[in-house]
C-alpha cells in the first residue's frame, strides 16, 4: 500500500462520517471501531518506513501527505484526528533514528514498526502534573528490573494520555535509575488493567472541555513494566522529532479551521445583503486570520521539505494557534448568539482549537522556543 492508497482510502472514510460530524462533536469517549477502520485504512502505516512496509520516506518527503490525512480528519472527528496523529508523531523515535545510530538499536526499530505496519497504533502518556508540558522536569523514575535482563519497571505520576484505552502501545519518559537525564520508555498498553494490578492506577478519566473524546486520561505508575529504547539516550535526540509534532498537530487545527469556515460561510451566504456591519467585520477578520493560519501552515511544511524546519516549525505552530483560538471567537460574532447551543458545532471547535494549543510545545516552551530562536546566540 502506497501513500496515495492510503489518501484514497482514508478520504472515502472521511467522506463516509462527514454525515455524523455533529453526533461526533459530542462524543466523550472514542470508539475503537473508528481505529480498525484507520488501520484497514492504511493509517497505522504512516509513521512506518518504506523500507519496513510502510509509506513514510522521511520527514521531508511524508510530513505534507501525512498533514494532509490528519487534517481530514480533524474536519470531521477532531478528537479521533488528535489521538491518530500521536501515531506518526511517537514513531519518529524509530523512524527517524540517526545514521550513526547502533546495530543494537535495530531489533527493538524492527519489532515496533513491523507492529505498527501490521496494525498496532501508538500513542504518548508522557506530561506530568505540575511540569508545565517540560519533559526534561519529569519525575517519574525508572528502575531496572528485579528479575534481572534488560527490563524496567516505571513509577510517577502522568496524565494527558491521550486515546488510553484504544492505543496498543504508548510511550513515556522517565529518568533510568543511575542517570540524571529522562529517557523513552514503551509501554505494552494492550489488555492493560488500571486497577494497579500490574502497575497502573487510572486516577481521573479525561473530562476536558476541548478534545473532550480523546480519552486522555490521568494514571499513577508504580513498577509498571516498561522497555527502554534501545537508543540509551534517546531523550536527546528529541529535536529531532518535534518538528513532526508541531506540524502535524498544526494540521489537526487546519482541519478544525477548514471545517468551521465551510460552515459559517454556507450559514451567512444566504443572508449576506442583510448582514450589519459588525456581522460583516467579523466575517472578513476570520476569514482574513483563517487565510493567514493557512499561509503558517504552508511556510512550515516549505521549511520542513527545505531541510530548515526550526525555528519557522515553532512560529507556524504559534501564529496557527493563536490565529485559530482568535478566528473561532470572531466567527461566532458573525453568526450570533446560536453558535453557543450545544446544537451547533462552533462551541466544541472553539475549546478544541484552544485545547491543541496546548499541544506540543505548549504555551510557555513555545515562546521560550522562540525567544532563544530571535534573541539568543
Amino acid at each position: 500500500m502506497d501513500i496515495a492508497t492510503v489518501q484514497a482510502n482514508v478520504t472515502a472514510l472521511v467522506e463516509g462520517w462527514r454525515p455524523q460530524r455533529d453526533e461526533r462533536l459530542r462524543r466523550r469517549a472514542l470508539d475503537p471501531a473508528d481505529f480498525v477502520a484507520l488501520a484497514e485504512a492504511g493509517m497505522t502505516l504512516t509513521g512506518v518506513p518504506v523500507d519496513l512496509g510502510g509509506v513514510w520516506q522521511g520527514l521531508g518527503e511524508s510530513a505534507r501527505p501525512v498533514a494532509a490525512l490528519c487534517r481530514s480528519l480533524a474536519s470531521v472527528d477532531p478528537s479521533l484526528a488528535l489521538v491518530s496523529t500521536m501515531h506518526p508523531t511517537v514513531l519518529t523515535a524509530w523512524s527517524m533514528l540517526p545514521d550513526d545510530s547502533p546495530a543494537s538499536v535495530g531489533e527493538q526499530r524492527r519489532r515496533v514498526l513491523a507492529a505498527a505496519r501490521d496494525g498496532a497504533w501508538f500513542g504518548t502518556v508522557s506530561s506530568e502534573p505540575g511540569s508545565g508540558g517540560d519533559l526534561w522536569a519529569t519525575r517519574a523514575v525508572a528502575t531496572r528490573d528485579s528479575g534481572g535482563g534488560d527490563g524496567w519497571r516505571l513509577t510517577g505520576d502522568k496524565h494527558m494520555g491521550s486515546g488510553s484505552g484504544v492505543l496498543d502501545f504508548m510511550i513515556t519518559y522517565a529518568v533510568p535509575e543511575g542517570e540524571d537525564e529522562p529517557d523513552i520508555f514503551l509501554i505494552d498498553a494492550r489488555g492493560q488493567p488500571w486497577d494497579g494490578s500490574t502497575g497502573a492506577t487510572l486516577v481521573r478519566e479525561w473530562d476536558g472541555h476541548g478534545m473532550a473524546a480523546t480519552q486522555s486520561h490521568a494514571f499513577r505508575f508504580d513498577g509498571l513494566k516498561v522497555e527502554r529504547h534501545a537508543l540509551g539516550c534517546g531523550f536527546s535526540r528529541l529535536p529531532r522529532f518535534m518538528p513532526v509534532s508541531s506540524y502535524l498537530f498544526a494540521a489537526v487545527t487546519m482541519g478544525v479551521l477548514d471545517a468551521a469556515h465551510a460552515e459559517a460561510q454556507a450559514r451567512l451566504a444566504p443572508r449576506a445583503d442583510r448582514l450589519g456591519a459588525y456581522e460583516r467585520m467579523a466575517w472578513a477578520r476570520a476569514a482574513n486570520e483563517i487565510w493567514l493560519a493557512g499561509q503558517a501552515f504552508e511556510g512550515m511544511a516549505r521549511a520542513i521539505e527545505a531541510g530548515t524546519p526550526l525555528p519557522a516549525v515553532q512560529h507556524g505552530k504559534v501564529a496557527i494557534a493563536e490565529l485559530a483560538e482568535s478566528a473561532m471567537q470572531l466567527l461566532s460574532r458573525a453568526i450570533g448568539g446560536a453558535s453557543f447551543s450545544r446544537a451547533n458545532p462552533f462551541g466544541q471547535w472553539s475549546q478544541d482549537v484552544r485545547a491543541l494549543g496546548f499541544l506540543r510545545p505548549p504555551w510557555n516552551l513555545a515562546y521560550d522556543g522562540l525567544v532563544e530562536a530571535t534573541l539568543g546566540e
